[in-house]
């Protein structure tokens, strides 16, 4: 019980020192707090994705399915090669389809608010081309799945922000889980850059620490919601 209770500030400070040894060069060391994250958000989720304590209002196989996913996508990406690098991928698609289908359930896309939500995921669209179009000589055989991953990111941040437009849930959204799902674009969007162009430690870590707390802010927003409800 109280391991849950000091699991957001076990994962703040694993995730700061996981930065830290990122700047420090001390990638074997890393490899641990890294895969150390994603376990600490579903130890953080456990009390409110529990069978008999908080009543079911969103799939709550789908919210861990996507934490498990994602430290799935941690460890491969621990890798180098194509084969776990389209394998991370894999599993952070997974990861945000629960997502997406989680974010639907809360509130679901509406003709009379969707204009903006579908406005912000062709601009971001237009930004992964953007990006895409500068790294394509590097892409090689991967650039179909940047380019699927891109899409399917894009339509996780339009759901998010769905959230944010309807009054009841507004909170939500505004608080957690826009915030949550921009810094995932955000951390990708730096990931793609520094795995074929750059190759720079303070990209490295700014993936990471935007990552950490895109996920932070994603199980942060899922529990109070269910809490909440």
């Amino acid at each position: 019980m109280h391991l849950k209770k000091f699991a957001p500030t076990i994962y703040i400070l694993v995730l700061l020192v996981h930065c830290f040894l990122l700047w420090m060069e001390q990638s074997e060391i890393a490899r641990i707090t890294k895969i150390l994250l994603m376990p600490l958000l579903l130890l953080y989720l456990s009390e409110v994705l529990a069978p008999t304590k908080i009543k079911s209002v969103l799939p709550k196989k789908l919210i861990a399915l996507a934490f498990l996913a994602s430290w799935g996508g941690d460890i491969f990406l621990l890798y180098n090669g194509n084969l776990f690098f389209i394998a991370g991928m894999l599993c952070f698609i997974v990861a945000h389809f629960c997502y997406i289908i989680l974010f639907i359930k809360i509130q679901a896309l509406k003709r009379s608010n969707g204009f903006l939500p579908i406005l912000r995921v062709i601009v971001l669209i237009v930004i992964g081309a953007i990006i895409i179009n500068h790294l394509a000589p590097k892409l090689g055989d991967l650039y179909a799945p940047v380019v699927v991953y891109m899409i399917v990111i894009a339509t996780m941040f339009s759901s998010a922000m769905m959230i944010s437009l309807n009054t009841n849930t507004k909170r939500y959204g505004v608080n957690y889980f826009v915030p949550g799902a921009a810094l995932f674009v955000l951390s990708d969007s730096v990931l793609s850059l520094n795995i074929f162009a750059y190759k720079n430690v303070f990209l490295g870590v700014i993936v990471m620490f935007t990552y950490g707390f895109a996920q932070f802010l994603l199980a942060k927003g899922f529990k109070n919601y269910l809490m909440n409800k």
